[in-house]
C-alpha cells in the first residue's frame, strides 16, 4: 500500500479510533452482557499493537477475542479488527468483518461507526481498482408537470424492488399497548444506509424520498433493515427536462458522476434514442421502459427496449397463430388512419409469409366507422371473394388509436353480421373488454404487454408495500400510472435477477441471454436480440379470459 494511501486512511481513522471508546451504550443493556477477563487482555493487547502500527498484531488479538463467547468487548473488537485490516490494505477482509458486526448485532451502539468504516474501505477498495459488489442503477426520467406523477409511479416501483434486495421492508406498528418496544427492531431508509444519490444534477432533489416513519390512515409506518444482503442496490436520480439534449446531459451525468453500472429510462422513444446513444458511447447498457420505435435500439448493443416495438407486436401475433393454434390461413383487416394498426398489420402479414400462412387477403379501411360497417365492407371489396372469405380460418385485427375499444366492440358487431365462426386475432387494446360474451363468441385471441393478475400473493405483497410507501395503492393511479408502478418495479427486479450472482455491471451478452423474467405486470426476455420478445398470450373463452401463454 502506498504511503499516500495509508496516510490518507488514518486521517480517515482518527475520529473512528477515538469512537471505540465513546460509543453510547446504556449501562442496563451493558450489565446484562459478561466479562470475560481473557477477552479482554486479548483485546487491550490489540489495541496497544494498533496505537504502536503494529496492525497484524492488532487484528489478530482483535480476532482472538471473538473466539470466546460473547462479552463485553465482541462488537467493539470487531470494529477495531476492520480498521487493523484496512490499515494493511485488506479492504475485502474489512469490509466482511465489519458486515459480520452489523449481520450479528444490529443494534450495536458501534453501527455508525462500522458504516464508516465500511465506507473507507470500498472506496479504498475501487481505488484499487477492485469492484465493490454494489450495483449502481441510474434512472433518467421526466419531472415536467405532465410526466411528474408518471415519473413518481415508476420511481416508486424501482424503488421498492431496490429496498427488497437490500433487506428493507415496511410494515405498520401495532396501535399503542400491543407493542412491547420500538427498539426491537432498526429503522433506516435506503438513501441513509446505502448513500443513494436521488438529486437531479443541480444538486436540487425532485423525487420524493420516504422517511424512515409515516403514518397511513392514522397508523404509524415503519421501515426496517432486515438483514444485510450480498449484494447492494443503490439508485441515482438524473431529471430528463425538455427535448432530446437532456436526455443525452442527463446519462452524461449519471456516467460521469455516480459511475452507474445501468440506466433505466427515459420512457419515450425520442428521448430514449438521444439517451441511448450516449449511453451507447458510455459503454453503459441502458433500458427503456416504454419506448416502441425500432431505431431506438436499432443497430446498438448496449440499448435495450422493455416494451416490444409496434412490428414486433404483429410478428409475435403471427407466430402464435403458426405455432400456437396451428392455423394455416389468416386474413387481416385494419385501419388506414392509424399508424400503428397499420404497421402491426405489415409486420403480421410478413411473418405469415416467414412461417408459410396463406393470407387469403387484407382489407384496409378507410376511416373508423367501417369497423360497425364491415360486411358493407367486404361486399365492396371486388377482391375479395366468397370463396377468400370462406377459406380464411382466422382473422387479424389489430385495432388502435383513439377509441379502441368502442372500435373493437363495432367490429365484433360486424363480424356477428358476417356470420363466420373463425377465429379473431387482436392486440393489447382487446384486453379486459366489457363485451366477453361477444369475445368468447370468436375465440378472441391476443398478445398484451401488460397483464397484472392481482389474485397472486407477490402482487398482493407489492399492492402493500405501495400502500406503505406512497399511502396510494397502484389502482389508484391513473391507468398509465398504474403501468408504470409494475413496470419499474419489474425490469428493476429483472436486473438484480439477471446480475445478482456476479460482480461486475450486467453484459449486453448477459441481459440478452437471460432466461425469461415473468414479473408482476411484465415479461421480459430479449431472446439474443435488444428488443423484449415477451408478450402474454390470453384469449376469451366460456365468458372469461384464460392465459394461453
Amino acid at each position: 500500500m502506498s504511503s499516500r494511501t495509508s496516510t490518507a486512511i488514518c486521517v480517515a481513522l482518527v475520529a473512528l479510533f477515538v469512537g471505540v471508546f465513546a460509543g453510547p451504550c446504556s449501562a442496563q443493556a451493558q450489565d446484562s452482557i459478561p466479562r470475560n477477563s481473557d477477552a479482554e487482555l486479548m483485546f487491550e493487547q490489540g489495541l496497544a499493537a494498533f496505537e504502536q502500527g503494529k496492525y497484524q498484531r492488532a487484528a489478530e488479538r482483535f480476532r482472538l477475542v471473538n473466539d470466546y463467547a460473547l462479552n463485553r468487548k465482541t462488537t467493539a473488537a470487531l470494529v477495531m479488527q476492520g480498521k487493523a485490516l484496512l490499515q494493511l490494505g485488506r479492504f475485502q477482509e474489512s469490509i466482511d468483518v465489519l458486515t459480520t458486526l452489523l449481520d450479528r448485532y444490529p443494534q450495536t451502539s458501534y453501527q455508525q461507526e462500522a458504516e464508516r468504516v465500511l465506507d473507507v474501505a470500498r472506496t479504498q477498495l475501487q481505488k484499487q481498482g477492485q469492484r465493490v459488489d454494489t450495483l449502481r442503477i441510474g434512472v433518467a426520467l421526466p419531472m415536467t408537470d405532465e410526466a411528474v406523477s408518471l415519473t413518481q409511479a415508476m420511481f416508486n416501483g424501482i424503488r421498492l424492488a431496490v429496498e427488497e434486495q437490500n433487506g428493507l421492508q415496511r410494515r405498520y406498528l401495532p396501535p399503542p399497548g400491543l407493542q412491547a418496544s420500538v427498539d426491537s427492531f432498526g429503522i433506516a431508509s435506503t438513501s441513509r444506509v446505502y448513500g443513494d444519490s436521488l438529486a437531479e444534477a443541480e444538486g436540487r432533489t425532485t423525487v420524493t424520498t420516504q422517511t424512515d416513519t409515516v403514518r397511513v390512515d392514522s397508523l404509524q409506518v415503519v421501515t426496517e433493515q432486515q438483514g444485510r444482503p450480498s449484494r447492494v442496490a443503490k439508485m441515482h436520480f438524473r431529471q430528463v427536462k425538455t427535448g432530446p439534449e437532456s436526455a443525452r446531459a442527463a446519462v452524461d451525468s449519471l456516467v460521469q458522476m455516480d459511475d452507474v453500472d445501468v440506466i433505466l429510462g427515459p420512457l419515450f422513444s425520442e428521448k430514449a434514442r438521444a439517451a441511448g446513444a450516449a449511453a451507447e458511447n458510455a459503454r453503459i447498457p441502458l433500458i427503456a421502459p416504454l419506448a416502441t420505435a425500432e431505431s431506438v435500439s436499432a443497430g446498438q448493443d448496449y440499448v435495450f427496449q422493455a416494451n416490444p416495438t409496434i412490428p414486433l407486436r404483429g410478428r409475435i401475433m403471427a407466430r402464435f397463430a403458426s405455432d400456437g393454434l396451428l392455423t394455416e390461413s389468416v386474413s387481416v383487416i385494419y385501419e388506414r388512419g392509424e399508424r400503428y394498426s397499420k404497421r402491426m398489420a405489415a409486420a403480421f402479414m410478413d411473418e405469415a409469409q416467414r412461417q408459410g400462412l396463406e393470407t387469403p387477403f387484407s382489407l384496409e379501411l378507410s376511416n373508423p366507422r367501417q369497423w360497425s360497417q364491415l360486411p358493407e365492407a367486404v361486399e365492396a371489396d371486388s377482391s375479395i371473394s366468397d370463396s377468400l372469405f370462406a377459406s380464411t380460418e382466422t382473422f387479424y385485427l389489430p385495432i388502435s388509436g383513439q377509441n379502441a375499444t368502442g372500435k373493437i366492440q363495432d367490429a365484433l358487431t360486424g363480424f356477428e353480421r358476417l356470420n363466420t365462426t373463425a377465429r379473431l386475432l387482436g392486440n393489447s387494446s382487446w384486453h379486459n373488454l366489457t363485451v366477453v360474451e361477444k369475445a368468447s363468441a370468436f375465440t378472441t385471441t391476443y398478445a398484451t404487454d401488460f397483464n397484472v393478475q392481482t389474485g397472486r400473493p407477490e402482487v398482493q405483497d407489492f399492492i402493500r408495500q405501495y400502500r406503505l410507501l406512497t399511502g396510494d395503492t397502484p389502482s389508484t393511479l391513473s391507468v398509465r400510472g398504474m403501468r408504470l408502478a409494475y413496470t419499474g418495479y419489474d425490469i428493476a427486479r429483472f436486473l438484480l435477477e439477471t446480475t445478482n450472482s456476479s460482480s461486475p455491471p450486467p453484459s449486453p451478452k448477459e441481459l440478452r441471454e437471460a432466461p425469461t423474467y415473468e414479473g408482476l405486470g411484465v415479461r421480459i426476455d430479449f431472446e439474443g436480440s435488444n428488443v423484449n420478445q415477451a408478450m402474454f398470450i390470453q384469449r376469451y373463452r366460456n365468458n372469461q379470459i384464460e392465459r394461453v401463454r
